[in-house]
């Protein structure tokens, strides 16, 4: 593989240790309440200083089921390390990179508990999936995990480029609950009345099959050769980088990536890595892009420019891509986002190009056939992550929307609680 496509190395012991020492130990931890999961961060980062790792091993397992993803992943500098009380003179502990130095240097089978007579079925093998999977098998509980696609994973294998995230943390999750006993059906698309069968066979259905789908431009052209769909994109290079699979678009010239989220900065880094020069266009400023600092800092770093406030009316071509309309923005009062809303000048201008990725957010998955479940613009709608439909319940994108692999996880966990107390 080449070199640019390989993670970097985490943290070593010296490197561990000047840091965990940095930590102050505080009374009322930030850090854990900027965690979605409320890691023990101070209690952990304890006993690395006291070099027992197998003790912040097992305080950080305790909390999360996907550590040496979200060490990695997690948009630490908006949770943990953003609100570290060390940042206020600019040098937060960087609570990640510690989580990642201790799951790399300690490796402890799972305890599988008492066996529990209940049976569950989940649909998705992405992060909430895993978690509640994991937590279920833990407990005892007899698990069946339906895949649609024909990897493990979701979002961790498909969405995430192998510079950010090694393909073999994500074999390791797989290796693990297939050691507690799961059975994970691949290739299987299941529609909302094959889901509400299941029912019939198991205690609790869990569903948890995220947005798989881009949002659409809504500008003319926007369908011409040339145009892709970020998630498609990163689909088709993670299959060619990760398992010599795939229809990799071959990208040159200059690509223009829509958005300034992290799907789009993966998009951008990946059409970098193929060669390409990059431009990312996003109607509002740099303070409202939805990517972190660091990924828009790591991204400028690699050669790509980006030109704010600016947004796409349309795409110029016939036959294929050529050129992006833009028209240049202002900012007016905040949006229900919180955000101030970009607001058109009237000025307009044409960029060059040679292919356009679309990275503007995304939509849940039609699997509705029978109109059973309570929706909301296809989001399925909950009460406490239970549906309308007794002991089926959903957690993760597909109820929230958008939102970080940790949060999909800690929504996994929980759902795993609630069927694992019901009567």
């Amino acid at each position: 593989m080449n070199k640019e496509w390989i993670m970097p190395e985490g943290l070593l012991e010296k490197e561990a240790k000047i840091e965990a020492l940095r930590c102050l130990s505080c009374k009322n931890p930030r850090c854990e309440t900027g965690c979605p999961t409320h890691m023990r961060i101070r209690d952990f980062i304890k006993e690395i200083k006291k070099d027992n790792l197998e003790g912040a091993y097992d305080i950080i397992n305790s909390c999360s089921d996907l550590p040496y993803i979200c060490s990695i992943v997690c948009p630490h500098e908006k949770q943990c390390v953003g609100h570290c009380v060390l940042g206020i003179q600019g040098k937060p502990i960087h609570c990640g990179n510690l989580e990642r130095y201790v799951v790399e240097n300690i490796n402890k089978p799972v305890a599988k508990e008492k066996k529990l007579n209940k049976k569950v079925a989940i649909i998705g093998a992405g992060p909430a999936g895993i978690s509640c999977a994991k937590e279920l098998l833990k407990a005892g509980c007899s698990v069946e995990i339906f895949e649609a696609t024909p990897y493990f994973g979701g979002v961790l294998t498909y969405g995430i480029p192998s510079y950010r995230l090694d393909y073999s943390r994500v074999k390791r999750i797989e290796d693990e609950l297939v050691s507690l006993g799961v059975i994970i059906h691949y290739n299987t698309h299941l529609k909302e009345s094959e889901i509400i069968d299941l029912k019939k066979d198991v205690d609790a259905v869990f569903i948890s099959i995220g947005l798989t789908k881009s949002k659409r431009l809504g500008i003319p052209n926007e369908s011409i050769p040339g145009v892709y769909d970020a998630l498609e994109y990163l689909k088709e290079v993670n299959l060619d980088i990760k398992f010599g699979k795939g229809c990799r678009p071959k990208l040159s010239g200059t690509v223009i990536v829509i958005g300034a989220g992290n799907v789009a900065m993966d998009a951008a880094r990946c059409a970098v890595r193929d060669g390409s020069k990059v431009l990312v266009v996003y109607r509002r400023s740099r303070l409202e892009a939805p990517a972190t600092k660091h990924e828009i800092a790591e991204a400028e770093a690699e050669g790509v420019i980006f030109q704010f406030l600016n947004a796409p009316v349309e795409v110029i071509g016939k036959d294929k891509v050529i050129g992006l309309k833009v028209e240049e923005m202002q900012l007016g009062e905040p949006d229900a986002s919180g955000r101030r809303r970009p607001v058109g000048t009237g000025k307009y201008c044409d960029i060059s190009c040679n292919a356009i990725i679309s990275a503007i957010g995304q939509d849940p998955e039609d699997i509705y056939d029978t109109g059973k479940f309570q929706t909301d613009y296809k989001y399925l709608v909950c009460e406490d992550l239970e549906t309308n439909i007794k002991d089926i319940y959903a957690g993760g994108d597909i109820v929230l929307g958008a939102k970080t692999v940790v949060e999909a996880m800690d929504c996994g966990r929980k759902v795993a609680q609630k069927i694992l107390n019901k009567e």
